[in-house]
């Protein structure tokens, strides 16, 4: 009643408009000072209990850790009211004091009139922009085309423009044309010029010498493994998965390919892009290679990081990646910070991310295996159903007529099996690690017919050694035992022979689908002399310790002792076939030999009372003509058409994804429609497509209206060229990002990029026929005293890791050209990786660097020692640190010395008077001065000394390997000017 009449008295406040008005004024005059007073210090922009966000409208409209705060128009149903009325304990707010009646009834009559809140351009995210404010913020701005400055080239215009403006007039002359081949050689191939290149450069005197030289550098095949080694750094390609294994992934190298092969034929851009995130959708209808090449691009979704042990239970995480690496690398935006809660300072909202979560959680990605799930699975085919239906054809018509003389000859094994219904004279089991006596048996049995004692599996069989005693009694004191009987003389044969020959006495059978000896003997099992084995596969088996001493195995086995071990899936037996027609009497005992269950194991004494001998012969006849059928078996499958695949994505099951509250997957929140990014439009993927939303997803990416992805290429294009990229946060456009340097040289090169159709090659040639690429990095009197942060000169850099392992092939004349292909990973069914034994290899090759094989794990240690770039998260920039590891290498690593070897035998191959020159030429692509000359000839002789006692073949090699290792360590080779 309390409550009612407060309610009332507040209508009567709001003087009989409130009813009658759209909400806003009501709002405004009643509800935001209750949320102002009594809520936002709980849930406000610096506190959030469970979540919740109070002073804004999103905040409610999304909800906290419990769900949905409001249902519009039903305040019995909103969770906020039902906590401000304290109708659920745990909920209750605010938690010290209650709100008034009056208080309670003005927020029910808000949510009854539907909640009206105007406060849409407030932030939800602590020091976020709102969508609002987005608009304001320079890198969600449309591209324009600027106005360029007055001036020649447009680059070189807007460069001087801004140095004017910044009152610098102090530029660095053009590079001397060495320089400027060297430079453009390594910016375009990753590899130094010729002697003989250079030489054509320098003597060729037309305006347009250079451009020559940028063409020919864009046309050959170096080009494409150069600038795609530098997406891979992006996209943080890697040969291994990264869980906690690190398994190997041996079709990742098609997708390294295909990237390189996407630069060399100038793919389009946004093409590319697009290829990245559907190629599989992309595919339909296509050319059966084009189709292939479009299907593998999505490789760049598949080799995201897997983590943990059961990955499967860490898709999350996976996913999170994915999302990380697309956004950091195309839009330059963190969007995975959005994971947990709405982004701190970007206008990304955590309903953004499960957004795109939604996308990708509807797409099945290739499976690498890990340690529970060892083999990979949902890899990609790169043929049509049809092709491959046509393809494989003729192995499935064989294959099908093997099995069905296999099916013959099983089903005339069933007279080799003996009787169907054995005769059961005891059975029981014993517990895991018991043991117990046979109860004795008094039977009678004819010649021929056997006695089987059979050990089965009760669940865990891998711990399901069982020792066996037993002893059967006839007339006149005659007994066969085990293991007397066969210890010391297990692999005599199987069936054992009697103690005259002949006919069988013991037989060790596989009872799984009836019966058959077992087939496979192994002499010193492990590498232990005296464990002999019969078995089938691992298991089953019988086998014995015939030695004298104990021998730890996978459990310790007595010495002189006789065990059996069952199946996974079925029994194993011990026969005794009767020589005599006669009553005799059995007794024995059984062991469960290696503790560790927990089950235990069944056993069964049976009487077969069919003939084993006539059993025998057939199941010998029958055994033959199995080995033959498994040898043409085998040798079909040796010509098996194996599907061409790739690790690469494919289409899932599509729905929506729910909020994760707090990033943690066990604690679902409200579902979120897939869409697109808000600030970016939010358009909505469309179910009726029945699609995953990938398609729209690169349709998004790529839309000409998206003010992100052209800049963000464009930027990282300027950086790899001048050193020093425009936006020098090139993976963060956002507001924790730096500006743009040139703003309006960035969205001109940017328009200049879409319309000539996103292709890169045009943008290479654009910035490297500027004045600004062909600076020198030094002035005339070798000062460097103008910055490089304005492009006054060009910045001095030292080659990368690849660069420099590349270039020492190329010194020594042992650079393989060729493109690299798989890596020599173990068969996939010889994984057994674990996490305390990981996968760990490396493979030497002659190839360029970018074809080695890289793993997540364990880096390879010369790109960690030269500042590679980490294959666990994109890499925009790579880090340049001088360390004296480095220098260590030079002066230590074989692989540097085995180069300066081959290096000193190709000088050595010209005549004395021009080695000095040819080893300068070949480092350094020039002539060495006379000083040089000088010092070289001083250092050989004084090195002649040193090696004066080596053999006389020797000494020369030596001196030449020395000098060539100075060469091949000084800063001018290593350095790029």
């Amino acid at each position: 009643m309390a409550r009612w009449l407060g309610f009332v008295a507040a209508i009567a406040l709001m003087g009989g408009r409130a009813l009658a008005d759209d909400g806003v004024d009501f709002f405004e005059a009643k509800v935001r000072p209750i949320l102002a007073k009594r809520c936002e210090s709980c849930h406000g922009p610096k506190v959030q209990e469970s979540g919740l966000r109070l002073d804004a409208r999103a905040g409610w409209e999304r909800g906290g850790d419990q769900g949905a705060a409001l249902v519009r128009g039903k305040p019995d149903e909103s969770l906020l009211i039902k906590a401000i009325r304290r109708e659920i304990d745990d909920l209750a707010m605010p938690p010290d004091r209650k709100l008034s009646s009056d208080e309670v009834a003005t927020l029910v009559e808000w949510v009854r009139r539907g909640a009206p809140d105007p406060r849409e351009a407030t932030s939800t995210r602590a020091g976020a922009m709102t969508l609002a404010e987005a608009k304001s913020w320079w890198a969600f701005q449309p591209v324009t085309r600027p106005e360029v400055p007055p001036g020649g080239n447009p680059i070189d215009a807007f460069l001087l423009d801004k140095l004017a403006r910044s009152n610098v007039t102090k530029l660095a002359p053009r590079a001397d044309r060495r320089t400027l081949i060297r430079r453009a050689s390594y910016d375009l191939t990753g590899l130094p010029p010729s002697p003989e290149d250079v030489d054509r450069f320098v003597g060729d005197d037309s305006p347009d010498a250079f451009a020559k030289v940028v063409d020919r550098l864009l046309a050959s095949p170096h080009y494409g493994e150069r600038w795609g080694r530098h997406w891979l750094d992006v996209v943080r390609y890697a040969d291994t998965a990264g869980e906690n294994s690190d398994r190997p992934l041996p079709h990742a190298w098609k997708y390294r390919n295909g990237v390189i092969e996407s630069f060399n034929r100038d793919q389009p851009y946004d093409e590319f892009i697009r290829d990245q995130i559907a190629g599989d959708l992309l595919a339909k209808g296509l050319p059966p290679e084009e189709a292939a090449r479009k299907t593998i691009a999505t490789g760049f979704l598949a080799i995201a990081r897997r983590f943990g042990h059961d990955i499967d239970k860490d898709r999350h995480l996976t996913y999170e990646d994915v999302i990380d690496t697309t956004t950091r690398a195309v839009l330059g935006l963190s969007v995975a910070c959005a994971r947990c809660h709405d982004h701190k300072y970007d206008p990304i909202s955590n309903r953004d991310y499960y957004a795109l979560y939604g996308i990708f959680d509807s797409t099945r990605f290739a499976f690498p295996g890990c340690e529970p799930k060892p083999l990979p699975r949902d890899l990609v085919p790169l043929q049509s159903p049809a092709e491959w239906d046509r393809v494989n054809a003729p192995y499935l018509e064989q294959k099908s007529a093997l099995d069905r003389e296999q099916a013959a000859l099983d089903a005339d094994r069933q007279a080799t099996t003996g009787s169907n219904s054995p005769k059961v004279l005891a059975e029981g089991s014993i517990p895991d690690g018991g043991s117990m006596e046979l109860p004795p048996v008094v039977v009678s049995v004819g010649a021929g017919q056997s006695l089987r004692l059979v050990i089965s599996p009760l669940g865990n069989h891998g711990a399901d050694t069982t020792r066996v005693e037993w002893q059967i009694a006839g007339a006149d004191n005659r007994r066969w035992t085990l293991p007397d009987d066969v210890t010391g003389n297990l692999l005599a044969g199987n069936p054992h022979p009697g103690a005259k020959g002949g006919d069988p006495v013991w037989m060790f059978l596989d009872m799984r689908g009836g019966s058959s000896t077992l087939d496979e003997p192994v002499k010193s099992l492990l590498g232990k002399p005296g464990l002999d084995v019969w078995r089938n596969g691992d298991t089953p088996s019988a086998f014995v310790n015939a030695s004298g001493e104990a021998l730890p195995v996978w459990t310790s086995l007595p010495p002189r002792s006789f065990f059996v071990h069952p199946a996974a899936d079925g029994p194993v037996a011990v026969a005794w076939v009767s020589p005599v027609e006669e009553k005799l009497t059995i007794t024995g005992k059984v062991h469960d030999a290696h503790p560790g269950g927990p089950d235990g194991i069944g056993w069964r004494l049976e009487l077969d009372e069919s003939n084993a001998r006539e059993s025998v012969r057939k199941l010998a006849a029958y055994r033959e003509k199995r080995r033959e059928l498994d040898a043409r078996r085998a040798a079909l499958d040796a010509r098996k058409p194996v599907p061409e695949l790739a690790y690469a994505v494919a289409e899932g099951q599509p729905h929506h994804a729910k909020v994760q509250l707090r990033g943690d997957p066990e604690k679902p929140g409200p579902e979120v429609p897939r869409r697109w990014l808000e600030v970016l439009g939010g358009d909505i993927v469309n179910p009726a497509t029945g699609e995953s939303g990938r398609r729209e997803l690169a349709q998004w990416l790529t839309a000409r209206g998206n003010p992100l992805t052209a800049r963000v290429m464009v930027n990282r294009v300027w950086q790899h060229h001048l050193g020093r990229p425009l936006v020098e946060t090139p993976n963060d456009f956002g507001t924790r990002g730096q500006r743009p340097t040139h703003p309006e040289l960035l969205d001109w090169l940017a328009a200049e990029f879409m319309d000539s159709g996103w292709r890169i090659k045009p943008l290479h040639r654009a910035i490297m026929l500027s004045e600004a690429y062909q600076r020198a990095s030094v002035l005339p009197d070798g000062s460097d005293d103008i910055p490089t942060r304005a492009y006054a000169r060009f910045a001095r850099r030292r080659l990368d890791a690849e660069e420099f392992r590349d270039s020492l092939l190329v010194a020594s004349a042992q650079l393989d050209p060729s493109p690299g292909t798989a890596h020599p990973f173990p068969p996939e069914s010889a994984w057994s990786f674990t996490q305390h034994n990981p996968f760990a290899a490396s493979y030497a090759t002659p190839r360029r660097t970018v074809y080695q094989m890289v793993q997540r794990n364990r880096r390879d240690p010369f790109l960690a020692l030269f500042d590679g770039a980490d294959p666990n998260a994109t890499t925009p920039i790579r880090q340049g640190t001088t360390v004296p590891t480095q220098a260590l290498y030079v002066m230590n690593d074989p692989f540097y010395h085995e180069q300066a070897r081959h290096l000193a035998d190709r000088v050595l191959g010209h005549e004395p008077s021009a080695r000095v020159e040819s080893l300068y030429r070949i480092v350094y692509q020039r002539s060495p001065s006379a000083f040089e000359r000088d010092r070289a000839d001083r250092f050989l002789k004084v090195y002649a000394d040193e090696v004066a006692n080596d053999p006389p073949g020797e000494q020369d090699l030596a001196a030449w390997s020395a000098l060539g290792r100075v060469l091949l360590g000084s800063n001018e080779f290593l350095y790029l000017d």
